[in-house]
């Protein structure tokens, strides 16, 4: 006899979530999702972390990080996470250069 999955829990970035959450919707598998998106404020006022979920607006800081898989857009959310790619990068650059600087001196 098959033991049947009940709930499959994915941690990851959003493409490979959403395809976990695409094999199982299917199979009527339960799947839980972690979801990181930006968090400026972590309070939910900045509005950085908004994700849509069952048609409706939630904020990853306050009503997540975890959310049923099969009612996360996706494609949302993806673009939502490039929106501070150039912030992020900078960030990035400007921390390097303080390591090295601290290393250095």
């Amino acid at each position: 006899e098959k033991e049947r999955v009940e709930r499959v829990f994915a941690i990851g970035p959003a493409i490979m979530m959403k395809a976990v959450a695409d094999l199982t919707r299917d199979k009527g598998v339960k799947t839980i999702v972690s979801l990181n998106s930006v968090m400026v404020c972590g309070m939910g006022m900045c509005g950085a972390c908004r994700v849509t979920a069952d048609n409706e607006t939630k904020f990853t800081c306050m009503d997540g990080a975890d959310f049923d898989g099969h009612k996360v857009d996706f494609t949302l959310l993806m673009e939502r996470l490039d929106t501070y790619k150039a912030e992020e990068k900078a960030s990035f650059a400007r921390w390097a250069e303080l390591e090295k600087s601290n290393l250095q001196g």
